[in-house]
């Protein structure tokens, strides 16, 4: 077996819908009696190819779910989501307008890349109007630059947009417009965001024929005084699917070294192992000791370095 004929373990929008209700597998029934329609699911990425100046990028490897950039109060409310690309990221920001005598034209989200050596902001694609009510998306897509290594880069945000009066009754303009301004929370991708969860039949097997070739070693020492909680962001920081059920502490495991079993395909393509062990040290740590597998020791080394 091998790793391109593995099912890609994401979120998708009935799982997401099932976190919401529960965990519990009874088929809804509506107030008929007949069972509720299935969730349907849509393709994040479905935007990004609706674009035509954006479909030389081809195929998304993965998107992310959206992060918020604004808090929930304010008068603009924005999310971004990240469509992954071989060579490029698509930020998709989805912009709400909350003020029912405002229409928001020209609507783009200036991205910082001044202290990034991986990405290059080359383009961007406008929202044309965001009326009240509305929530529209603009585009910035960022270049990977080759000859720089794989890192996390955070960036300055900022929405950019031309406010137009409205008549809140008839929406019909009631002055010219003016250029506004309007800072967000920066936006972090993360190495994390380069991979895909997939899921292995027997992960002892594909470890043993990975081989430890292009094996990785690192020890680390995190801030976290619960063993839950550090098993959870390990997790997060790698964005891999826990296997054989380690992605849980069991309750009976008392202060006992925790061993998470991880794995998951890099954007180019490699498949990607990883034993990782998370022993509590005292009243105030945790030492993680973590092993990375790829056939491509550079990829194994990005990943490793997810810890932070």
């Amino acid at each position: 077996i091998t790793f391109s004929t593995l099912p890609i373990v994401e979120d998708s929008a009935a799982e997401l819908k099932k976190a919401e209700l529960g965990d519990s597998d009874d088929v809804d029934v509506g107030m008929n009696g007949e069972p509720e329609p299935a969730v349907e699911v849509v393709d994040p990425a479905a935007v990004v190819y609706a674009i035509p100046e954006l479909a030389s990028l081809g195929r998304a490897f993965r998107s992310s779910l959206p992060v918020p950039l604004t808090e929930s109060e304010t008068e603009y409310l924005v999310t971004c989501t990240k469509h992954i690309f071989q060579k490029h990221v698509v930020l998709q920001f989805s912009v709400q307008n909350t003020i029912d005598d405002q229409r928001l034209d020209n609507v783009t989200v200036l991205v910082d890349d001044s202290e990034s050596e991986t990405f290059n902001a080359s383009g961007e694609i406008a929202c044309e109007h965001v009326k009240y009510g509305e929530t529209m998306n603009c585009f910035t897509i960022l270049e990977r630059n080759d000859d720089a290594p794989l890192s996390p880069s955070t960036f300055t945000c900022e929405l950019r947009f031309t406010v137009v009066q409205v008549d809140p009754a008839s929406g019909e303009e009631e002055g010219p417009g003016f250029e506004e301004e309007y800072p967000l929370e920066d936006l972090e991708i993360a190495t994390a965001d380069f991979m895909a969860k997939v899921s292995v039949p027997d992960f002892r097997k594909s470890w043993e024929t990975v081989g430890n070739a292009g094996e990785v070693l690192e020890k680390f020492a995190l801030q976290f005084k619960k063993m839950d909680d550090a098993v959870t962001a390990v997790i997060d920081f790698m964005g891999m699917q826990p296997c054989d059920g380690t992605g849980a502490v069991k309750a009976a495991a008392g202060n006992k070294p925790h061993m998470l079993h991880l794995s998951g395909v890099f954007v180019s393509g490699q498949s990607v192992l990883a034993r990782a062990q998370i022993a509590m040290e005292g009243a105030g740590g945790v030492v993680l000791k973590i092993a990375v597998r790829s056939d491509d020791e550079a990829v194994s080394r990005v990943v490793a370095d997810c810890i932070r």
